[in-house]
């Protein structure tokens, strides 16, 4: 009985040691934290750094570090002819070498200075008497203000340049729109998009009156003086794109008819544009390419009803940014397959990189190729693999599945699967019919074979026999 107990108290401290063990280990496995982070704008640091200078008077030598120390960290960041009065660097002049040494004069530093000279430290004074010239020599060592960019800023950094236009007017059905108006909402819609993929830093070069009223407002000195390290961080571009309209428009057709008083009339378009992307460094045109859209033609009738030309600009309009971010793409960052689960894919970009419910040429890449005479890379083998079907888009990925499968998924590395050309038209150009009372007598529109071009009966269509001069437009 004595043994039962015995055994029946270890089992039971054994089982309580085990529970005790376990519950540091699921608390262990608690789900990590998944909230979005903070948004990325770069802040404010310190950099610490070592600067000599050199003077009349010792207060003059620190005055000089202290100057040097600024510009070593920050650069052109910091206009050096003004360093002394925005800082306060004038502290130091009129002190004597015991008093730079103080902690007292540490403070007096960083309050001065805004915080910009923080954990301010005279290192070394050497006197004149050791030196040639008659002059001080300070050694100091200082934390820095430092304005760090955001990791955006590690991206290719992309400007989307101006947008020129062969004439000055873009005829849209029954008015005219300016083509400089159409180009600056074409050069912001372009941005906003290539924004969106995620892949690049777009930088405005339309600084905003409230962009700049802030800058101001550091530089007059309303603003704490360490905030001066973040002027004259303006990045530069590495990337420029920019695109020549040739053809932007809606054009009205008409034609009198000789066996009446009325008019035949008819609208039909299209747009093409030419882009480059050209490397701001080396101004070498990294590519270029002509891109081209249709708007879907009317049919001839005399009744007179018009079409919406803005809508129509607005569909063209769609399309053409569409395609001019997706040339941009696929010659910088093709869009690629991450995540294989039998045929249910994730893309590496989504955004407007691809469009929900669009289908897609997909290819798998081979072995790089490379030019016999220049060693220089051609690409890679590129075989049909299958169509991709979109099912979903988020800024940063898309999800979609995988039909008409032509290559063994399960052999392809990662990256092997890269997107091509859509198949099928996404977003139609629609011309929209201007409301219009018709009159009674007119016969019910015929349907179409083809939807997307809306089709009007005429209410009087000259006959086939006739004469000639009738068809003349």
């Amino acid at each position: 009985m004595r043994q039962l107990l015995c055994l029946t108290a270890v089992a039971a401290a054994a089982l309580l040691a085990a529970c005790n063990k376990a519950e540091p280990e699921q608390m262990a496995a608690a789900p990590a934290n998944v909230a979005a982070p903070v948004p990325d704008v770069g802040k404010l640091t310190s950099v610490q750094t070592t600067a000599q200078g050199y003077g009349a008077s010792a207060g003059e030598a620190v005055a000089q570090a202290m100057k040097l120390a600024i510009l070593q960290v920050n650069g052109a960041a910091v206009q050096s002819e003004s360093v002394s009065v925005k800082y306060g660097l004038d502290v130091s002049l009129n002190q004597d070498s015991a008093s730079l040494r103080a902690s007292g004069f540490a403070d007096a530093v960083r309050q001065r200075s805004g915080g910009v000279i923080q954990n301010f430290k005279l290192l070394e004074m050497q006197e004149p008497g050791l030196l040639a010239g008659k002059q001080y020599k300070a050694t100091i060592e200082a934390q820095i203000a430092k304005f760090e960019a955001s990791a955006d800023m590690g991206k290719i950094k992309l400007v989307v340049g101006q947008i020129r236009f062969d004439s000055p007017s873009l005829p849209m059905g029954d008015r005219s729109v300016s083509s400089a108006e159409v180009g600056v909402v074409l050069r912001q819609r372009i941005s906003d998009a290539l924004v969106q993929t995620g892949r690049f830093a777009v930088l405005d070069r339309e600084l905003s009156p409230d962009i700049q009223g802030e800058l101001d407002m550091i530089a007059s000195g309303q603003a704490p003086s360490a905030e001066l390290a973040k002027l004259s961080q303006a990045a530069s571009a590495d990337i420029v794109w920019s695109g020549r309209v040739s053809q932007l428009a809606y054009n009205r057709h008409a034609r009198q008819l000789k066996t009446s008083d009325r008019e035949l009339v008819s609208y039909s378009g299209g747009w093409a544009l030419t882009e480059k992307l050209v490397n701001v460094a080396t101004r070498q045109v990294m590519g270029s390419s002509a891109l081209r859209g249709s708007a879907p033609s009317t049919e001839a009738t005399t009744l007179g009803r018009g079409v919406d030309g803005g809508r129509v600009l607005e569909d063209m309009s769609t399309d053409l940014v569409n395609q001019v971010v997706t040339s941009v793409l696929q010659r910088t960052f093709p869009v690629t397959v991450v995540s294989i689960d039998g045929t249910n894919v994730v893309l590496s970009q989504g955004g407007r990189a691809v469009k929900v419910g669009a289908r897609y040429a997909m290819v798998a890449m081979g072995a790089e190729l490379k030019d016999p005479q220049t060693g220089q890379s051609l690409g890679r083998v590129e075989s049909p693999c299958c169509e991709l079907v979109v099912e979903r888009v988020t800024p940063n990925l898309s999800y979609g599945r995988l039909e008409n499968v032509r290559s063994n998924l399960e052999q392809l590395p990662v990256g092997g699967l890269q997107l091509r050309e859509a198949l099928k038209d996404v977003a139609v150009v629609k011309p929209q019919v201007a409301n219009a009372a018709a009159p009674a007598a007119a016969p019910a529109a015929a349907p179409s074979p083809r939807p997307a071009q809306p089709r009007a009966v005429a209410a009087e269509a000259p006959s086939a026999a006739a004469p000639k001069s009738d068809d003349k437009w």
